[in-house]
């Protein structure tokens, strides 16, 4: 979050009675103080865009799914908006390391390889910016910070409002993997500088 301190100057003061001020009377007296005032800026927000999905998994034979950008892929997507002019973003996760079905039964579930990926989307085009793609290991390097300057060096801030996280994973199902839908909940945390 940015800080942008507003100095704020009170005054305080008598009023003024009805009846002439007199000479002897004591001048008013004044006050200041320092106020701050902490504003978000840019206001931010993220929203779902599609989640990690595996499809059909066959027992005994892992699945992968790698991030992606494009449309039609099965990697989950996370849009945010209000990251124009900002510095950098710190992007963590909160990974599960099972999946869950009704009845107790689970599948494993790893993000031990580079299943995590952004990018800078061209708010005309809302595509990708091609040369600000990067994936990464969110296992080894559970937090992230990405910076313009990674990919265009000199630019000190990010020029569009737009900005995609993306997430793939790989299953592992057992032999005996029991049949039905699994699911798990992946959480991302942002820190926009």
């Amino acid at each position: 979050m940015i800080r942008i301190r507003f100095f704020l100057l009170l005054a305080m003061g008598a009023a003024l009675c009805a009846a002439p001020a007199r000479a002897q009377e004591k001048p008013m007296a004044s006050s200041g103080i320092n106020a701050v005032l902490t504003v978000p800026f840019p206001p931010l927000t993220a929203t779902g865009v599609r989640p990690v999905q595996f499809s059909n998994v066959v027992p005994g034979t892992p699945k992968v799914v790698l991030p992606d950008w494009r449309a039609g892929t099965l990697s989950g997507e996370w849009r945010l908006t209000g990251v124009a002019r900002a510095r950098s973003i710190d992007i963590s996760f909160s990974l599960p390391t099972t999946l869950n079905a009704t009845g107790g039964r689970t599948m494993p579930i790893s993000f031990n390889g580079n299943y995590a990926a952004l990018c800078e989307i061209d708010d005309a085009a809302q595509t990708c910016v091609a040369a600000s793609w990067v994936a990464w290991n969110p296992v080894t390097t559970p937090s992230f910070r990405d910076t313009p300057q990674r990919y265009r060096p000199g630019r000190p801030k990010y020029e569009f409002d737009h900005y995609s996280i993306y997430m793939g994973g790989r299953v592992a199902p057992p032999v005996t993997q029991a049949a039905g839908n699994y699911s798990g909940t992946i959480t991302v945390q942002l820190v926009i500088n």
